[in-house]
């Protein structure tokens, strides 16, 4: 994979392009910086683009200039804060180039690779439609669309996909089928399957970094376009007919970290971008130089405070109300628990440095919502606000989760270990008792649609006004003066409570106002305060839309439920397949890029236990919270530990944050909520919960040991049916990882005997165990 050029006239042509040296400087030196700018990606139509989000609050810009290339430039007219884009580089790369007071600031713009594909449905097909037919799928946001219906009876439906694999189904009379002309078929993650379209990409340059003596060496395998940057200032944009190698001096880098980030491409093929953090003028090659501000090194843990750890029994207050189940009331889980566990090193002994905490702020009281199913079961049962999603005060601590002084108590303590600490925000809407209803009504959005039906979980129809319930009125946030009263309150938190960032609830359903309103009042506060807080959110839907909340003047990164989803149907049921897996893997390295802070999840409170989905113990056919009320769901063998096993490997071996469930790390059970929602157990583990939890300490901790495996470049190559290989490059460190899906031991591929095994382990007999994975290092 190592590749450098024959001759020193790639070398000599580098110097020609006097890009050996560079002084990386703020705008302002006496103010941070918001960081590295996303790049934006372009598709085959006209895009516009807010200029103010790649610009600090008191900034202006002057002119701003688009090279679709490096020798085809022209100036951008700015209307209203706003340019337009005619569409993608052709090669798959370009550059913004922004004269800020006189500086100029880089934003990359890469292709999305789009391509137009028309689906059929023909008039042979059975069943046929007698009314109606319509498609469904990422491509529109899991919401039917009709297919236009041609003179010989056939339908069609025109879209514009990107690279990737696309999941959708057919929608006949109001049932959803998979296409009987199509076998192509995608796990949906649940046990069920998709009918899938495959959109190739075009071949990539390859682009990889090396270094010696001081100076960084960038090397393309052909011809491309490159592109490199020192802290969004432009080192280099040239068009290279040949395989060449680019140097770059680090030698007049001032004090502190920087960042050097590269891209190529070719004809539409775009490599993964490199990203070389720098101390000084020295490339960073030990993890151990990383802080807790290094977001790529950041493994993440996700807990409920009420499920947690009881840390204060005083203010243990359980609704009193026969009509809450147990499972569905307060169990006194609280801030001081947390602190407790941080205070004894739990996280910190499981490779963690990241929190995340389910939302601390003041709850409805009494009984809520009702769940039943009397066609089934006499279970019936209404709910507390133990979660902490029906917020009553935006910056009031919930008593029963301790109080304000608590939450800076645990955020300082936190950062005494070297953690971070994320809060669960709730923007996108309140309970009905919140003080904010009796002074706003007319703040909401219309919980009745124009049709007369309620508004209410219709999540991708009307995303940004349906109602999650009727007792939670969702806040029109397009309103410019809602989003500037809420975007106050959870600007309130960066600056009185010591959080290093949030997890966003509903990201989706939240208005671009809103979060851009938000991302502008955190830059502020950043300089005043110093901290930069990292904002992560919540969207389920397609790659497009989770990507449209992704920029420098909104969100940093999702949560990559799409990458979930596969990853459950590759390790959890045996019909599965790395393939699909793989292909997933790939579409978020090029739709996010390939060094992205996306979340990747073992579970969370919305899904199904992925222990009890691997071991067989729910039926996949059966609704999952039904299963939850109404079973004593546990342990089905052992297996379900092996592939939660599996599972952490995984997500510790490839880019984003790595984020563990609380529980995962014991291979918790349970059907969905509020059974996913058990409290959390410390002691008198069995002994495949200890190794478990064991295995989860070892791989986190090798992911933050390997700056391979925090910044290098990503390659996976499905070995066969069972066993899948992934390599992580950085500079001169490779780390290799095998996993094997399958219930037998298989023999790996190649001989590793002069690499050292980092974690995983391999039988006797030198094969890799059924569901196991195994880590390897070598140095070029």
């Amino acid at each position: 994979m190592n590749f450098f050029p024959s001759t020193s006239k790639a070398v000599a042509t580098a110097m020609a392009f006097a890009i050996l040296g560079c002084q990386p400087a703020s705008e302002n030196p006496s103010l941070p910086s918001w960081g590295a700018i996303m790049p934006i990606q372009v598709g085959a139509s006209p895009s516009t683009w807010i200029v103010h989000d790649w610009l600090a609050p008191w900034e202006m810009v002057d002119q701003i200039v688009y090279c679709v290339s490096s020798d085809e430039c022209d100036t951008l007219l700015m209307e209203d804060g706003q340019i337009t884009l005619p569409g993608a580089p052709s090669n798959g790369l370009g550059v913004l180039k922004l004269n800020v007071q006189d500086e100029e600031r880089m934003v990359p713009v890469l292709s999305k690779g789009e391509v137009h594909h028309t689906f059929t449905f023909d008039a042979s097909l059975k069943p046929q439609p007698e009314s109606s037919l319509a498609i469904v799928g990422d491509l529109t946001g899991w919401t039917p669309k009709p297919a236009r219906k041609a003179e010989d009876g056939s339908f069609a439906y025109e879209a514009i996909l990107r690279p990737g694999n696309h999941p959708y189904q057919w929608v006949v009379d109001g049932t959803w089928i998979l296409d009987p002309a199509n076998k192509n078929r995608m796990s949906n993650g649940m046990g069920g399957w998709n009918s899938a379209v495959r959109v190739a990409a075009p071949l990539p340059p390859q682009l990889q970094a090396s270094e010696k003596d001081g100076e960084l060496f960038f090397q393309t395998d052909g011809a491309a376009e490159v592109l490199i940057t020192v802290d969004n200032m432009l080192v280099h944009h040239g068009s290279h007919e040949d395989a060449i190698t680019l140097p770059v001096l680090l030698s007049e880098f001032d004090a502190g970290r920087h960042l050097v980030r590269a891209w190529a491409a070719h004809d539409g093929g775009i490599a993964q971008d490199l990203l070389i953090p720098t101390e000084g003028n020295t490339p960073l090659t030990d993890p151990a130089m990383l802080t807790r501000s290094d977001w790529h090194s950041a493994t993440m843990y996700f807990l409920m405070v009420d499920r947690f750890v009881n840390g204060d029994k005083n203010n243990d207050e359980p609704v009193n109300d026969p009509d809450i189940l147990p499972m569905a009331n307060h169990f006194g889980g609280d801030l001081q628990g947390v602190a407790a566990k941080v205070d004894e090193a739990y996280f910190e002994d499981l490779g963690m440095n990241t929190v995340w905490i389910s939302p601390v702020t003041q709850n409805a009281e009494g009984a809520w919502g009702y769940w039943q199913d009397s066609a089934r079961t006499d279970v019936t049962s209404r709910f507390s606000g133990y979660h902490g999603y029906w917020p009553v005060s935006c910056t009031e601590v919930d008593r029963r989760f301790g109080s304000n002084k608590a939450m800076t108590h645990l955020t300082g303590l936190a950062h005494m270990h070297g953690m971070n600490v994320l809060l669960d925000y709730v923007g996108n809407h309140v309970h009905e008792d919140h003080p904010l209803m009796d002074v706003h009504p007319d703040w909401t959005t219309k919980l009745y649609l124009p049709d007369g039906s309620l508004n209410t979980e219709r999540w991708d129809e009307y995303r940004l006004t349906t109602w999650f319930d009727t007792f939670m009125p969702t806040l029109d946030l397009e309103r410019p003066e809602v989003a500037e009263a809420m975007s106050d309150s959870a600007a309130w938190w960066a600056t009185h409570s010591g959080i290093d960032g949030f997890r966003h609830d509903a990201t989706k359903h939240i208005s671009e106002v809103f979060w851009r309103k938000l991302t502008t009042k955190l830059k502020a506060a950043q300089a005043q305060t110093g901290n930069r807080l990292f904002q992560i959110g919540e969207t389920y839907g397609s790659p497009d839309l989770i990507g449209s909340y992704l920029s420098s003047g909104m969100l940093d990164a999702q949560f990559d439920f799409n990458l979930y989803d596969k990853l459950v149907g590759a390790i959890a049921f045996d019909e599965g397949s790395w393939a699909d897996l793989v292909a997933t893997n790939k579409a978020s390295l090029a739709t996010y890029g390939a060094h992205h802070l996306m979340g990747n999840i073992t579970g969370n409170q919305d899904r199904p236990r992925f222990t009890s989905l691997a071991d067989g113990t729910l039926d996949v056919n059966e609704d999952m919270k039904f299963q939850g009320w109404t079973r004593d769901i546990q342990h089905g063998g052992d297996d379900g530990y092996a592939k939660m096993r599996l599972l952490m490997s995984y997500l510790m071996s490839v880019p984003g944050i790595p984020c563990v469930y609380y529980g995962d790390e014991i291979a918790d059970v349970g059907g969905n909520d509020p059974d996913n929602r058990r409290m959390m157990r410390f002691d008198n583990l069995n002994e495949e919960e200890t190794r478990t939890k064991q295995w989860t300490s070892d791989w986190a901790k090798l992911r933050r040991s390997r700056m391979s495996m925090l910044y290098g470049t990503t390659t996976f190559e499905i070995v066969d049916e069972h066993m899948l290989h992934i390599q992580r490059t950085y500079l001169n460190e490779v780390t290799d990882l095998y996993l094997n899906r399958d219930n037998q031991p298989h023999a790996l591929p190649s001989d590793h005997a002069a690499a050292s095994t980092l974690a995983g382990m391999l039988s006797t007999e030198g094969t890799l165990p059924a569901f196991g994975a195994v880590a390897f290092g070598t140095t070029l």
